[in-house]
């Protein structure tokens, strides 16, 4: 049986058909807690089968008149519960479309039960053969996310999820109205110390998933919006620095010790003034108290690194183009940079009360 007590069950629903109906069937057999439908803009011709969702499952139907997508969709049920299920220790998230099992669900809820502070994610496996904008919307953000973030989850676009009391309110600030919101969600986890729990599920594609109503182009590239954003900050501060690098290098008409050091501090301070101001407002859009002095501490470091390493360098691999070995020796400091600023510097400071 499902112990679900005081973790409201959340629909978010796009045009559903029976299959909707059949879920509702499969969990009131097992529960009683509250189901949460949210409509995010189905249309007159589905009101039918909201009508039955709420007279003969005693849902709650919340309505959204036009499409927002479904991260706005959990988020309007983020709101009812904490307004009007005080008592809810987390929600769990269930797509409508009939790819999650009661089975599934229960092993979720098991494992929140155990760890009540954490994220889970009910995970498939995609071994076997599936859809290929699954593969696309799944397997390939799941590489990119473990890459970039470091964060590694075999399945970013789960919809069964149980999620924590203390992660409801910045949920709520998280940008994204749709598929990303999902990506958000797991990455944000990092800024405010939420752990992952992942739970293997069946893989369950009905009809070859042509239910889902992930878009590929535009869903895929909101999802990677925040990777493209800093790797284009990034590129263009990249090569603001060498450019600058390598101008006062020709200046001097000299190497040494002080020549290198000279080209790398104008040409870091210029670049990094860009590039911290265009992550604040562009890339991760947040910050903390202590951002800028983070930031500035981090390009101080990295200034000495890169200096002392291209500078010896230069001296072990004589043969080689300076430039050539900047790029290199840059390019991993890059990638260290990345998440020191994601998991320290843009670090939101989480207010009291998210952890109530």
């Amino acid at each position: 049986m499902i112990e679900i007590a005081a973790t409201p069950i959340v629909i978010p629903s796009l045009e559903p058909d029976i299959r909707l109906i059949n879920l509702l069937c499969q969990l009131r057999k097992h529960t009683n807690e509250k189901i949460i439908v949210v409509n995010d803009g189905s249309g007159e011709k589905y009101n039918s089968i909201f009508k039955q969702t709420k007279e003969n499952f005693n849902c709650v139907v919340l309505q959204h008149q036009h499409n927002f997508g479904k991260g706005r969709a959990i988020k309007t049920a983020l709101e009812y519960v904490i307004h009007k299920v005080p008592n809810a220790i987390g929600i769990i998230t269930i797509d409508s479309d009939g790819q999650h099992t009661v089975n599934d669900v229960n092993k979720c809820i098991e494992a929140f039960q155990k760890a009540p502070d954490k994220l889970v994610l009910g995970t498939r496996s995609f071994n076997t053969k599936v859809p290929l904008r699954s593969k696309l919307g799944n397997v390939l953000t799941s590489k990119i996310t473990s890459t970039v973030s470091g964060i590694r989850v075999n399945d970013t676009q789960t919809g069964l999820r149980v999620i924590p009391k203390k992660y409801f309110t910045p949920l709520l600030s998280i940008e994204g109205d749709r598929f990303e919101f999902e990506m958000s969600m797991i990455l944000d986890t990092q800024k405010y110390g939420i752990d992952i729990v992942q739970v293997p599920i069946e893989t369950v594609y009905l009809d070859n998933n042509k239910s889902s109503h992930f878009r590929v182009l535009q869903d895929s590239m909101s999802i990677y919006a925040v990777f493209i954003k800093y790797c284009i900050v990034s590129l263009l501060s990249f090569l603001f620095d060498i450019a600058t690098f390598a101008l006062v290098l020709y200046i001097l008409n000299s190497f040494t010790t002080i020549s290198v050091l000279m080209a790398t501090l104008l040409s870091r301070g210029c670049s990094s003034i860009f590039n911290y101001y265009m992550n604040k407002k562009v890339t991760f859009k947040k910050q903390n108290r202590y951002s800028m002095f983070l930031y500035y501490l981090l390009v101080v470091v990295q200034l000495l690194i890169s200096s002392n390493l291209v500078y010896f360098s230069g001296k072990i691999l004589s043969s080689w183009n300076l430039i050539y070995i900047k790029i290199i020796v840059d390019f991993i400091l890059f990638i260290a940079s990345y998440f020191i600023q994601k998991l320290l510097i843009f670090k939101v400071q989480v207010q009291s009360d998210v952890n109530a």
